[in-house]
């Protein structure tokens, strides 16, 4: 997956990372694209086919990386709501008196 350019490089494993969710491989990225940035920033790209390959690729990374900002964020809200007691069941008895089915006060329900 290496390439002679290495901003190109570091996108592409950027990508791979993602793909995989192996965050902290994204973490030592993200310090190494800094660098670059910074390098990136004394030393522009001026081809025209490489700044549009590489904000392809950046783009694309990005969208990536709004993917993997969801889903984790679902997966938090999904635990979330599991730690969360069950709501107990209010129905009528034969007298038409509320009574309240399923858990009660301070017991523990476990959903998958």
């Amino acid at each position: 997956m290496t390439t002679d350019d290495p901003i190109e490089d570091l996108l592409l494993r950027e990508r791979a990372a993602l793909r995989r969710a192996d965050f902290p491989l994204l973490n030592a990225l993200a310090e190494e694209k800094e660098r670059m940035v910074a390098e990136l920033a004394a030393h522009p790209v001026t081809d025209p086919a490489t700044l549009a390959r590489l904000r392809a690729l950046a783009e694309r990374n990005a969208e990536l990386i709004e993917a993997v900002r969801r889903g984790v964020d679902a997966a938090m809200a999904t635990l979330r709501r599991a730690r969360q007691p069950a709501e107990p069941l209010s129905t009528y008895d034969q007298s038409g008196q509320t009574s309240k089915i399923g858990a009660t006060q301070g017991s523990l329900t476990r959903r998958a």
